[in-house]
């Protein structure tokens, strides 16, 4: 009975902190990308516009970062300028806060740290 507790509480605490990076929600409606502004780093923001999360509490939400030293980042941001491009929708799972230097250091917005294109 003890183990059967255990994995209950596990498996709540597991539940909690993967809903809880979500930028936008799983299943919809998306966010579309409005602008996207490459840094001289490597990194990427883009400007979204539609319903977020905000999970983490970054002080603003209407851009994401996708950082330089991502492993995975060159699909991401491909991803992204794709859906860009073709006017489609995207969602995005986050962790954390970044301040990007460029816009003065005074604001952090959500990183990236998975992103998916909606039909």
């Amino acid at each position: 009975m003890k183990k059967l507790f255990f994995y209950f509480i596990i498996s709540v605490f597991i539940s909690v902190s993967v809903n809880a990076k979500y930028i936008t929600p799983l299943n919809g409606p998306g966010v579309e990308i409005t602008r996207y502004f490459a840094h001289k780093n490597g990194g990427v923001s883009l400007y979204i516009s539609g319903p977020v999360l905000n999970s983490d509490g970054c002080t603003s939400a209407f851009r994401v970062y996708i950082p330089n030293d991502l492993p995975g980042k060159d699909i991401l941001i491909s991803s992204a300028l794709m859906a860009f491009s073709s006017g489609k929708k995207i969602g995005i799972h986050g962790s954390g806060c970044s301040t990007t230097n460029f816009w003065g250091g005074a604001v952090d917005v959500p990183i990236v740290d998975n992103l998916w294109v909606f039909p």
